[in-house]
């Protein structure tokens, strides 16, 4: 079940007695905000890309940190980005996003530093796989509004 972009979502399941009217209502993230979100979680990830100046070692290194940053990012339920734009992700009923659905929806993005542990081959990889992935994702937010990862996890991303 896909919500629109500017339709309310039901209130989450985990406020049981509560009258509809105080649970409130979650509104899905503006495509734009969750763009500004992404590019500050880039910023770590970026920092931490400066170990792949080292030769060989050093691509392997970055894809040992970047591999859990990406997946485990939003298992607060909500990054760095998401936690400065005041943004959240939950499960598309409502509901709190599980652990699981939360490391699930970020799989696609973490696919590419994964690579990067290949020696060598790894360093070629890595970068192709990672634009492809990036660039689908791009093309599902833009046209569908949201990613292939919150498609996977069954979450959406809304405005806390």
């Amino acid at each position: 079940m896909s919500v629109p972009e500017s339709q309310p979502l039901p209130p989450p399941l985990t406020m049981p007695g509560l009258p509809q009217e105080q649970a409130g209502t979650q509104v899905r993230a503006d495509k734009g905000v969750r763009a500004a979100g992404y590019l500050i979680d880039l910023l770590p990830a970026l920092l931490a890309g400066l170990f792949g100046l080292i030769p060989i070692v050093g691509a392997v290194l970055v894809g040992l940190l970047l591999t859990p940053y990406w997946l485990l990012r939003d298992i607060t339920g909500a990054s760095l980005g998401k936690l400065l734009l005041g943004l959240k992700v939950i499960g598309k009923d409502g509901s709190p996003a599980s652990k699981g659905a939360l490391v699930l929806r970020n799989l696609p993005i973490a696919i590419g530093p994964a690579l990067m542990i290949i020696p060598l081959l790894g360093y070629v990889l890595a970068p192709i796989v990672s634009m492809i992935i990036m660039l689908v994702e791009v093309i599902f937010l833009l046209t569908q509004g949201e990613r292939v990862g919150d498609r996977l996890a069954k979450t959406v991303v809304v405005t806390k």
